[in-house]
């Protein structure tokens, strides 16, 4: 009888001893629990915070190009005064893959200043495929649908000045092959993006630990073309220009900004006034448009927008610090490739 009595008093004890241990358990976990969200409270307090609506028509086109140059400036901005940039695309429609490399270049530029991004994907299927073709989720975080990783489609993105022009050299024979049916290379195309290459490297930053660019490709396989683009968030062209002791003579001559800068690609500005000027390649890169080896050449930088093919050499509203280059290969180019 006492044996019994003892172990049924063990079996009480031990009950009770479970019962006051998963009480202090549970109590832990509560303040555990109030403590994170007084901290997330606290962080939501002091970070400060902001949400960008990307606009529905994302996309360097010509009518487009001033709101997707907004955002692009209001996330430069933002970055200057905020610790969390939410960056919302889901209104986003129509998606293009100049914007695609602004944009990313952007963001890779806030990454760098310290800023924490979160962002949402397009709702609409054909954007957010897009996105997720593009190559842009190689360089920030997200789930890419298993269909969309299959892609000849490309974003070569360097942080620093010692990536090598041989890292691009893959990208043109996938092109030739897009465009023509025939896997060869292009040395004039190669040579060119070398040249906005060292453009950036050289002249663009201040320091070679800021030196950033992207280049990005899209096959269009159905339409035999290939669209590059080739953007870097340097202080651009015309801003550089205003560093060259001659810039007042030459703005004097051309009137406008965008009249200095067409004539910088078309003709070389030192042939025509005869002053002392480097045009950084510029002509180089009008000679392959010119060559008809590209096609639907647009360039963007600071205050000047130029559509080679669209006769469209303007200044506009909304600068862009940085410059960004926008080509096709298709076939009403000249073949220009050795297989």
């Amino acid at each position: 009888m006492k044996k019994n009595k003892k172990n049924k008093s063990y079996l009480q004890n031990r009950s009770a001893k479970k019962e006051r241990l998963e009480r202090k358990r549970k109590e832990r976990k509560k303040r555990l629990r109030i403590a994170k969200i007084k901290l997330r409270q606290k962080r939501k307090y002091f970070s400060k915070y902001a949400e960008v609506i990307a606009p529905e028509k994302l996309t360097l086109q010509l009518g487009y190009s001033e709101e997707v140059l907004k955002f692009i400036a209001l996330l430069k901005k933002l970055g200057t005064t905020e610790d969390i940039i939410n960056i919302r695309l889901h209104k986003v429609t129509d998606i293009g893959e100049g914007a695609i490399g602004m944009l990313l270049s952007v963001m890779n530029e806030l990454t760098l200043a310290g800023i924490a991004l979160r962002g949402e994907k397009p709702l609409n299927t054909t954007a957010r495929n897009k996105l997720e073709m593009s190559g842009f989720f190689k360089y920030m975080r997200g789930y890419v649908s298993p269909e969309n990783l299959k892609t000849k489609n490309i974003i070569i993105h360097t942080g620093n000045i010692t990536t090598s022009q041989e890292e691009l050299e893959p990208a043109m024979p996938q092109a030739m092959e897009t465009v023509w049916g025939v896997s060869g290379r292009c040395p004039e195309l190669f040579g060119v993006i070398g040249e906005m290459l060292r453009n950036s490297c050289d002249h663009a930053f201040q320091t070679e630990n800021n030196v950033s660019w992207h280049l990005g490709v899209s096959h269009i396989e159905k339409d035999k073309t290939v669209k590059f683009s080739f953007v870097d968030n340097g202080i651009g062209i015309i801003k550089k220009y205003y560093e060259d002791n001659n810039w007042q003579k030459v703005k004097d001559y051309f009137k406008s900004d965008a009249k200095i800068l067409e004539n910088a690609y078309k003709n070389g500005i030192a042939s025509q006034t005869g002053l002392p000027w480097r045009g950084e390649g510029l002509p180089t890169i009008y000679e392959l448009y010119t060559d008809n080896i590209i096609t639907n050449l647009v360039v963007i930088t600071n205050n000047v927008y130029l559509d080679f093919d669209k006769k469209k050499f303007e200044e506009i509203k909304v600068p862009f610090s940085g410059t960004y280059y926008f080509w096709k290969v298709n076939n009403s180019c000249t073949p220009a490739y050795f297989a």
